[in-house]
């Protein structure tokens, strides 16, 4: 996935978005925060806050914040934002769970944290006047649990001889990658209660994490739908990623000859999400 996004360099930007009802004496602004990717992508992340109809102004940062290049976009992004006399800036950050090196680079360069999220960072935080309210990514939120609950309904045949298997990104650290799986735990919770499915777990892929790591993070999610096969139930297989023209492909490639059902459907689109940016807003 990194590979990909360093593909896409040139389009990562700052996107100013039109606001209804948004004016210059607005006392808040919101900046949604996104890592960027493909062109589909960032399209879909722009629809989605679009939809949103956020009453404030309002920017979009696609980038990882790894690049004093990035830096300097979000640097701009605050500049805009204050030029619009808010004092207080919300930020909406999209990402799958807050145990991430993005995440953590984030709140560095925007003076939240002190420590960065990349140990290469050699560069300061940006300069800003207004006050700072970082948001928290989707993580288990309900309105994204009843989302991913809804894409495994879309292929399943039979609840209780079914078993759904979640498939999230996941980070290179360890103990990162532990504090994701609790966190997948209670989405799966979520999902077996109301889906009546007979289990439910979650899994890694760690796609960016060295070679030895995401070996074992791909050996470890083929074992266990082949454990599904051998136990006479059905697995199904939904990724939990933000937004298409990621890595969704590469769930398919790394369950390659093995008998499951997977829906190629991620978070977004899905007009939810319009919801859950509104409820980031006070």
């Amino acid at each position: 996935m990194l590979t990909l996004r360093r593909a896409f360099l040139f389009l990562i930007v700052v996107t100013g978005l039109p606001v209804s009802g948004g004016s210059e004496a607005s006392r808040v602004g919101v900046l949604v925060m996104a890592h960027g990717g493909s062109p589909v992508w960032n399209r879909t992340v722009k629809d989605m806050v679009k939809e949103a109809g956020i009453e404030h102004p309002t920017r979009i940062y696609f980038g990882m914040g790894h690049t004093k290049e990035e830096a300097d976009l979000l640097q701009a992004a605050i500049k805009h934002l204050e030029g619009k006399r808010v004092h207080t800036i919300v930020v909406i950050p999209l990402l799958v769970s807050s145990y991430s090196e993005i995440y953590r680079q984030w709140r560095y360069l925007l003076g939240v944290d002190v420590n960065p999220g990349f140990n290469s960072t050699s560069f300061f935080p940006v300069t800003r006047r207004a006050t700072i309210e970082f948001g928290e990514p989707f993580n288990d939120d309900p309105i994204i649990s009843l989302i991913l609950l809804d894409r495994a309904r879309e292929i399943s045949q039979n609840p209780g001889q079914e078993s759904v298997v979640l498939v999230a990104h996941g980070p290179n650290d360890d103990s990162d990658n532990a504090r994701w799986m609790q966190m997948l735990s209670r989405v799966c919770r979520t999902i077996q209660v109301r889906g009546r499915f007979k289990s439910v777990q979650g899994m890694t892929l760690r796609d960016d994490a060295p070679n030895e790591i995401r070996s074992q993070a791909v050996a470890s999610l083929r074992g266990h739908v082949e454990a599904i096969g051998k136990e006479g139930s059905r697995a199904l297989v939904i990724p939990y990623l933000i937004a298409p023209g990621g890595i969704e492909n590469k769930v398919g490639i790394a369950l390659k000859g093995l008998d499951y059902t997977l829906n190629a459907k991620v978070v977004a689109p899905d007009h939810r999400l319009a919801q859950w940016i509104r409820s980031k807003i006070p």
